[in-house]
């Protein structure tokens, strides 16, 4: 992690100066003669310090390049205010051995996690809107347990209430040759549901799993709603609410006071006939997720769910204090929509239910790896338009083949070589002085990986992971039209070997974090 190594070695050292420190920040100049990083603490010290910025970041230039442990990183120069660092090509060189030798560590973090994701009600097929939390979350979970953080993925089942009800009526009035009621479910998955014995919501939870696994996804608890109100968690939160003071009621129903913890309004509880509220069963369920001990809450809903956060929110807050006004500890990602499209053209039918594009389809249409990588490829808060046709493209035009291609031909470059196995080969210790500005900047780009990392995961932006890849391969295509391998020098070659390893290596480990295949031949 050579980013955050040189803010915390920077921030120390600029602390034991005196340096009044809020925020130090790395930035990547807009020219590359201008350095690797800057920063740009000279203009934030101006005013207390009753300088100007260029004067300011001479001192501070000055006082980096002075410094042993700050100046065996790099060379520091004053720039316009800025402070911009050249690194040392020793100190890249020593930090590549370590991404050779598989070594990553990531800062500590104490807690632990739950991250909720999918929890599609089980009244009919996974449909591509499904898919993309599914990818996002997995991916997310995946960052997660890679940086050491203690985390568990849990898919709620709706298993009760009206709408599996409305399900199994469905379903028996085409078993029995009746209409289906009106307000229950006409797709044609329906039909086929009908000619199975077994109850409906376990044959469609069943293809709900299913259909994740071939997706690369699985999850380590499936919570159950049905076992939520079977255990009296129900009574035993509104019990707590009323013991608080928190409830009242009005036109024969119970109603929460949400409004004291920022709601735009009260909530009800329990409606005049005696039915819980889904509102009531899911504050429910949180309080079970608290009771179990995790520190962060984070679920991940569809953009038809963010009216919901507040009052679920101040739920929280009633039952276990202001804690829970702290967006760390209970976060919910709010996700945009998916448009498919096909060949420019929006796609708008399915061939198995005549009103939705299931997750199954597109599945089979393209393939685990293509979906996973378009579906995560953008910011969960940005609206995503699916190419069907630029998904199964073999071009660079398609960015998933652009990236697994630069893996095959990095294992291709060392099959050449005979050196598929590299496992025996020790560290190149030769420092690359001169090399290539293609090759350096290939090794730069393989030190950014655990950053990218640790920037995706707490964050909770894998997408970061997803464009990052895309630059990689990027620069593993300028790296193999501009440095040969097998007609270079043995010297040039034994440093350009290791570059190799290195990338292929970091390329494979991103892909396996996205659940993507890196393959050695396309």
């Amino acid at each position: 992690m050579i980013r955050y190594t040189l803010i915390e070695v920077l921030r120390v050292f600029l602390t034991q100066q005196g340096y009044p420190i809020d925020a130090l920040k790395l930035e990547t100049p807009a020219h590359s003669h201008h350095g690797d990083y800057a920063i740009s603490l000279a203009f934030s010290l101006a005013k207390s310090l009753k300088q100007s910025p260029v004067l300011i970041a001479k001192t501070l230039a000055s006082q980096l390049n002075e410094a042993p442990e700050i100046s065996c990183m790099g060379t520091w120069e004053a720039l316009n205010g800025f402070v911009n660092c050249r690194l040392n090509n020793q100190w890249i060189w020593d930090h590549l051995q370590q991404v050779s030798l598989q070594k990553t560590e990531y800062p500590p973090v104490d807690g632990s996690i739950l991250v909720e994701y999918v929890s599609a009600n089980p009244t009919g097929p996974l449909h591509i809107g499904h898919a993309r939390w599914a990818v996002f979350g997995h991916v997310l979970v995946t960052l997660l347990k890679e940086v050491g953080i203690s985390t568990v993925s849990e898919f709620y089942i709706n298993d009760a209430g009206n709408q599996i009800e409305l399900l199994r009526a469905s379903v028996q009035a085409v078993r029995l040759g009746n209409p289906i009621p009106e307000n229950g479910y006409h797709g044609d998955y329906i039909q086929v549901l009908a000619t199975q014995d077994e109850d409906p919501l376990l044959i469609n939870l069943a293809h709900h799993k299913t259909t994740l696994k071939a997706l690369g996804i699985d999850f380590d608890t499936w919570f159950s709603e049905t076992s939520l109100r079977q255990s009296g968690q129900v009574e035993s939160v509104i019990c707590r609410l009323r013991e608080k003071g928190y409830l009242y009621e009005q036109e024969g129903a119970l109603w929460f006071a949400s409004s004291k913890w920022g709601d735009d309004k009260d909530r009800v509880l329990v409606k005049a006939d005696g039915s819980y509220t889904y509102f009531a069963v899911d504050l429910a369920y949180h309080n079970h997720k608290v009771q179990r001990g995790f520190g962060q809450i984070i679920n991940i809903w569809g953009a038809d769910h963010h009216g919901y956060v507040a009052r679920i929110r101040a739920g929280l807050m009633a039952l276990f204090g202001d804690g829970f006004d702290d967006t760390k500890r209970f976060q919910v990602i709010i996700g945009q929509l998916v448009s498919l499209y096909r060949g420019g053209q929006p796609v708008r039918m399915s061939k198995r239910t005549g009103d939705m594009v299931t997750l199954e389809d597109v599945l089979e249409d393209i393939g685990s790896d293509a979906m996973r990588y378009f579906l995560v490829e953008k910011s969960a808060d940005t609206h995503l338009e699916f190419d069907l046709e630029l998904a199964k493209k073999k071009s660079a035009d398609n960015p998933v083949f652009y990236v697994q291609y630069a893996h095959a031909r990095l294992a291709n470059i060392l099959e050449k070589l005979h050196l598929s196995d590299v496992s025996h080969l020790l560290p190149c210790a030769d420092v690359p002085d001169p090399w290539q500005k293609e090759e350096r900047q290939l090794v730069l780009s393989c030190l950014h990986y655990q950053d990218v990392v640790w920037q995706a995961t707490t964050q909770l932006a894998p997408h970061y992971l997803v464009q990052y890849t895309h630059e990689l391969a990027r620069q593993v295509q300028l790296f193999y039209e501009t440095c040969p391998l097998l007609k270079a020098s043995a010297h040039d070659q034994a440093r350009r070997i290791w570059i190799v390893v290195s990338a292929k290596h970091v390329l494979a480990k991103a892909l396996s974090l996205l659940g993507i295949s890196a393959p050695d031949r396309m």
